[in-house]
């Protein structure tokens, strides 16, 4: 990687390759009593939590095709996918990467319950 690219990335806030990603609690969504998909803040980005069987998993807020809102998005393929509703679009919970429509990734999250208490970072 170039000097420019690690300063621009730090200048972006995006960490080094390697770097640990710190956890940011999540105070608005008590994961006991929230209508899933819950909306939170992670840094600057708002983004959708989905309670997918064994925890959670967040995405940005929408579609990267045409910037629908996810909030209706169905999970598919035992909650490993998200499936757009207006395009059909769909994509990996793990890295964001399209099934269907090439050219085109979800930013995703990692989530995790601790202490009643829900934390999410930028998935690695």
């Amino acid at each position: 990687m170039s000097e420019q690219q690690v300063a621009a990335d730090a200048q972006a806030g995006v960490p080094e390759p390697g770097a640990e990603i710190e956890w940011q609690a999540v105070p608005e969504v008590d994961p006991g009593t929230a209508d899933f998909p819950a909306r939170a803040r992670c840094g600057t980005d708002v983004i959708l939590i989905f309670r997918v069987a064994g925890g959670y998993r967040g995405v940005e807020r929408a579609c990267p095709h045409q910037k629908r809102l996810l909030n209706d998005a169905i999970l598919q393929g035992g909650d490993k996918m998200i499936r757009c509703r207006w395009h059909s679009y769909v994509f990996r919970l793990s890295d964001g990467k399209a099934v269907n429509c090439p050219g085109y990734r979800l930013r995703v999250f990692d989530v995790k319950e601790e202490n009643g208490a829900l934390f999410v970072r930028p998935a690695q």
